[in-house]
């Protein structure tokens, strides 16, 4: 029988809720949500009220948001917990119907596979730790589970606990966290949450304001352990330098002067200098169609920027994205914030060319560049941040693509912002890097004429020499610069490789910005 927490606050359930659909996985209706490319899923085992709870659907589109294929199966075969039989047992066999859903997740190429449990759920995700059948574990308000559970697990667990729990008291939860830490070949994490009840992360009360805080906090934490122990299980990172192929290399070459801009000096006929253009044609392929209604969030004013901004306004973490040269208007760039707000932060993408984006006539870059120095976007961003901090942000980090990597990567060298992430930059020098002072990771690309393997791995060699700065940094093979926020949706493997980025540049920040 349920304890009387088990069962309050219950949800109405709603088999239209969520923004994914409903499929037969492994014999089992299953609520899917989530890329179906991803070869990275997250499995939810709901509490006795079953798999039509809209707050738990709306965690798993939240979970998906983050680029994890997300499957909640109806494990009571359409026969939840009902009010008028609260005497109902309800059985162990969830971890017998779970073997065959994950050979099924499986066999559609999924590689690495992660499982939250909840309530009744956890005993169900905790069996499945001790074989291991997934690679990473949470358990949200535990029941069933016992002492020796823990004592046969294999794979990274969290469990996040309540201070006011009948089925899982805190003095129990302890004794979880005492048989973990007596295991350090297995990573665990234990947390109890003051002022909270059993049932919190998916049955809080959305008129209580310290409810929703106290879930959504649990919600990050859940995020946070799947980005940072769910990963491909196969990764082939090429040592060989690429060959670039770039038509008339010897008739243009690079300088770089002091306190000016990175610039290409031509050397040869007008007729080149046409064809030549101080960017990278990488930087302009696959332009976006600009659209100013795009994304879920809305525009405003910030630090006098005109700012897509998204997420809730209550947080108190935050991430600045600092757009490539087509500006806050790109449909991808405003998706990505969306997903990055998704995981619990107040997400802007502010228009730092002021309605004057590059417009896809390359003959045009010299001049653009110059009336749009990446390098002076610092003195910009900063009265972005200054604004944020004003609504009460207390972290924040940053994010840039391409053009926006200078002006990153400059904030990084002071305060001004706790992690920094540069996908495929442009303009950012050695120098640059040793000057950092923030966590810092950078996300390249195998093919880049800007911003070379070659020189992403002296980057990754100056960090390495900094161990006091935590970094990381990965080159993507077999991809071309720009494709985090330019992939071609129709190509499977750049989408598979963009969703990589985002996931890797969200765990950064999931880490880091406390």
């Amino acid at each position: 029988m349920a304890s009387s927490q088990c069962c309050s606050n219950p949800p109405t359930l709603n088999p239209s809720s969520g923004t994914g659909h409903v499929e037969n996985l492994g014999g089992l209706d299953s609520y899917v949500t989530g890329s179906p490319h991803s070869n990275l899923a997250v499995l939810l085992v709901s509490d006795i009220h079953g798999f039509e709870a809209p707050k738990l659907r709306k965690l798993a589109d939240k979970v998906a948001a983050a680029g994890f294929f997300v499957v909640v199966p109806d494990f009571f075969n359409k026969d939840p917990y009902a009010p008028d039989d609260a005497n109902r047992p309800f059985d162990d066999k969830g971890f017998e119907a779970a073997k065959p859903f994950l050979e099924a997740l499986k066999s559609k190429g999924v590689s690495a596979i992660g499982a939250a449990g909840f309530c009744w759920g956890a005993k169900v995700v905790v069996e499945l730790a001790k074989l291991p059948l997934i690679q990473a574990a949470v358990l949200c308000h535990p029941a069933v589970v016992t002492v020796d559970d823990f004592k046969e697990v294999k794979v990274p667990i969290s469990i996040l606990g309540a201070e006011i729990d009948q089925m899982c008291p805190p003095e129990v939860v302890k004794q979880f966290e005492d048989v973990l830490t007596a295991k350090p070949e297995v990573k665990s994490h234990v947390k109890i949450f003051p002022k909270v009840a059993h049932g919190w992360t998916v049955r809080y009360n959305v008129e209580d304001k310290a409810a929703c805080k106290a879930a959504e906090e649990a919600h990050q934490d859940l995020l946070e352990w799947f980005l940072n122990h769910i990963k491909s299980l196969v990764k082939i990172f090429p040592e060989v330098e690429p060959e670039v192929r770039r038509d008339d290399e010897a008739d243009c070459k690079v300088a770089e002067e002091a306190n000016q801009d990175l610039v290409f000096v031509f050397v040869n006929s007008e007729e080149k200098k046409k064809k030549e253009i101080m960017a990278s044609s990488e930087c302009c392929s696959n332009p976006p169609a600009l659209n100013p209604s795009s994304g879920s969030g809305h525009v405003e004013k910030l630090g006098g920027f005109d700012s897509y901004v998204t997420g809730s306004p209550d947080s108190k973490l935050a991430v600045l994205l600092v757009h490539d040269a087509f500006g806050y208007e790109a449909p991808k760039a405003r998706m990505l914030a969306d997903k990055i707000a998704a995981a619990g932060f107040i997400v802007v993408l502010p228009d730092f060319f002021n309605r004057d984006p590059f417009n896809g006539d390359l003959a045009s870059i010299p001049v653009w560049i110059k009336a749009h120095a990446p390098d002076k976007t610092i003195e910009d961003a900063k009265l972005v941040i200054e604004a944020l901090k004003s609504k009460g942000v207390s972290a924040i980090g940053a994010v840039g693509f391409c053009w926006g990597g200078k002006g990153v990567v400059e904030l990084a060298k002071h305060d001004f912002i706790q992690a920094a992430v540069l996908c495929h930059p442009s303009f950012v020098t050695l120098d640059d890097i040793k000057a950092v002072k923030v966590p810092i990771s950078v996300l390249g690309a195998e093919i880049d004429q800007l911003t070379p393997p070659e020189v992403v791995k002296q980057f990754e060699e100056v960090l390495t020499a900094k161990p006091e700065i935590k970094s990381h940094v990965k080159i993507f093979p077999k991809i071309a610069h720009g494709w985090t926020l330019r992939y071609n949706d129709e190509d499977e493997a750049a989408v598979k490789a963009a969703e990589e980025a985002h996931q890797d540049l969200l765990g950064w920040f999931l880490e880091h910005i406390k």
